[in-house]
Formats: structure tokens, C-alpha cells, sequence
């Protein structure tokens, strides 16, 4: 086990504040990371990992919130609320228009 994994693994087992609030945080990321994969597993690969990537700069405070405009009029937004959860969400719309 690298020196990298030992640390997190002896954080996640730890009750110290810090720990406290480090397992909060990778608690709310890994439950962001499975929404992704369900609402957005037929978007791909490369789709998930810009989303995934939002997450994390969400959760570093480096962003507030990241909407993506994907082909077939979905859009795709991660957020955080104040409660401090990671929002991701999944909206379709759809245009029908009629002409002569």
C-alpha cells in the first residue's frame, strides 16, 4: 500500500475533527460519483470524467457550480446547495416544430 493510501485509509478510520470532516467530504464526493455514473452512463466516458472533475473542484470551493450543454438538448449541472450536498442533475428537453 503506497504512503498516500495508508493516510487516507487510517483518516477515514479516525474519529479526530479533522478526520470527522474529511470522511464527510468523501462521503458527499462518492455518493456525487455514483449519481453521475446513474444519470449519465450513456453519455460516456469523457462526459463523467469533465462532471467527476466538477465535483471535485466544487468540493475544493474552486467553483460554485458547472453546466454542460450536451447533444440531444440534455444539460447537465452539479451544484451544492446550502446544506452542503452535492446536487446532479439531468434535465432533457425537447422541441417539436411544425412548418408548411
Amino acid at each position: 500500500m503506497s504512503e498516500e493510501l495508508a493516510i487516507e485509509a487510517a483518516s477515514m478510520r479516525c474519529s479526530c475533527a479533522r478526520a470527522s470532516y474529511h470522511q464527510r467530504i468523501m462521503r458527499r464526493r462518492e455518493k456525487a460519483l455514483n449519481n453521475i455514473a446513474t444519470l449519465f452512463a450513456r453519455e460516456g466516458d469523457e462526459i463523467q470524467s469533465i462532471l467527476k472533475q466538477a465535483v471535485d473542484n466544487i468540493l475544493d470551493e474552486s467553483m460554485e457550480k458547472v453546466t454542460l450543454n450536451l447533444k440531444g438538448g440534455i444539460k447537465a449541472v452539479v451544484s451544492q446547495n446550502s446544506k452542503g450536498e452535492i446536487n446532479v442533475e439531468r434535465t432533457v428537453t425537447s422541441k417539436t416544430k411544425l412548418s408548411e
